[in-house]
């Protein structure tokens, strides 16, 4: 077996930072949603729906990667909130156009101010300067990860 050399642990370390703030973030973001009697896989679904007008239940799971039953649940209780709703197709009578209500528009300027406080909590202290390495940085990462990614998403 070979010895981890200092690069490898310095790599290792700030890979773990790395998925330590992001898990961080996330429970936050779960936490603050919640708050608003939504689930944060509702919360992704709604905001899908208001950055794509009249997007069809096909295209949510498409563009969400899960089936059309787990959108079906989803969608069920976004409308039961009444923070979607379905408006039928003329042309296809099997498929109903999804929109936001206003309800839903203003869980998601809601939620847009708690997640900028919760970046501005976790940006304090750091420099613009400090900001721009990092955002250079994690922009190698992608680069280099996307190169070796099969779904190079």
């Amino acid at each position: 077996m070979k010895k981890e050399t200092a690069r490898q642990r310095k790599m290792s370390g700030l890979t773990h930072s790395f998925l330590h703030v992001n898990r961080l973030r996330r429970i936050m973001v779960e936490e603050q949603v919640s708050r608003l009697g939504i689930h944060c896989s509702q919360h992704h679904m709604l905001m899908l729906i208001a950055h794509n007008k009249n997007i069809c239940q096909k295209d949510i799971a498409q563009k969400l990667e899960i089936s059309s039953a787990a959108v079906a649940v989803t969608l069920n209780k976004l409308e039961a909130a009444e923070l979607i709703v379905r408006n039928p197709s003329f042309d296809d009578a099997r498929m109903n156009y999804i929109t936001i209500t206003d309800k839903g528009n203003e869980i998601l300027k809601t939620t847009k101010e708690m997640f900028r406080e919760i970046d501005e909590k976790a940006f304090e202290g750091i420099s613009d300067e400090e900001m721009e390495v990092m955002d250079k940085l994690l922009e190698k990462m992608t680069e280099n990860l996307k190169a070796i990614s099969p779904k190079r998403v």
